[in-house]
């Protein structure tokens, strides 16, 4: 061969080799791409993030049965107390117009020396009825050899109406404007030691209800208890026979 021969073939094996040494290049160059699924990490954030089982806790939370309290606060049975109520002396029915006689007073307006009152504050209940067409008193608790004139009245919108005192039989109050005469039908009562009253009242009234106990007194013309209640409803008081308060 000729030299220009030689260095035409030597040209061409130097382009061989160029080119084989770019295809080389190319195929290096492209095996990254091959490298890419080490490079996503699913695996470890799946273990590292699920955590619904661990922050679960609706059965720890879940506490009903242990607020559930209705059966220890039910009170009604022990709240429920009308056949318990014992009945009144006498053997006079239960009645729900009870009023604690505790208000001591002079006929001056003044406060009076207990050993001048009839009974001591609180002594005494008035327990109030239905006796035929008026109201009934019984005087509980009331000493029935004192001297003493029982009394009541009712309050009303025209002011007080039916006022009344009657004398026990060791009392005296003669000078009293209200004084009536006990019989039958009105005044006081006597059964067993126990005083009743049949008032002026009628059963029907609608008002503040008073029940007092009074006697006289020179100095200061007479001294007295009461006690009262707003009788809304005479209907709720139980009627009883007028002669029983006289058995």
């Amino acid at each position: 061969m000729g030299r220009t021969t030689i260095i035409g073939v030597a040209a061409i094996m130097l382009i061989a080799a160029a080119c084989s040494s770019d295809d080389d290049s190319t195929t290096a160059t492209t095996e990254p791409a091959t490298t890419t699924e080490t490079t996503g990490p699913p695996a470890p954030t799946d273990v590292a993030t699920d955590a619904p089982a661990a922050t679960d806790a609706p059965a720890a939370t879940d506490a009903p049965a242990a607020t559930d309290a209705p059966a220890a606060t039910d009170a009604p049975e022990p709240t429920d107390g009308p056949d318990e109520t014992p009945p009144d002396a006498g053997g006079l029915p239960p009645t729900p117009v009870v009023v604690t006689i505790s208000d001591a007073y002079d006929f001056q307006g003044g406060t009076p020396d207990p050993a001048a009152l009839p009974a001591q504050p609180g002594e005494v209940e008035a327990h109030w009825y239905r006796a035929g067409d008026v109201l009934a008193v019984v005087y509980v608790g009331l000493d029935a050899t004192v001297d003493a004139c029982p009394g009541n009245s009712a309050f009303v919108p025209s002011g007080f109406d039916f006022v009344s005192n009657a004398e026990l039989p060791n009392g005296s109050c003669p000078d009293f404007p209200t004084l009536i005469e006990n019989s039958a039908t009105q005044g006081v009562q006597i059964c067993d030691g126990q005083v009743g009253y049949l008032t002026l009242i009628p059963a029907d009234t609608i008002g503040q209800v008073f029940s007092s106990i009074e006697k006289p007194v020179p100095d200061v013309l007479g001294v007295g208890l009461t006690g009262s209640t707003l009788l809304d409803d005479p209907s709720v008081l139980p009627e009883i026979d007028p002669t029983s308060l006289a058995c």
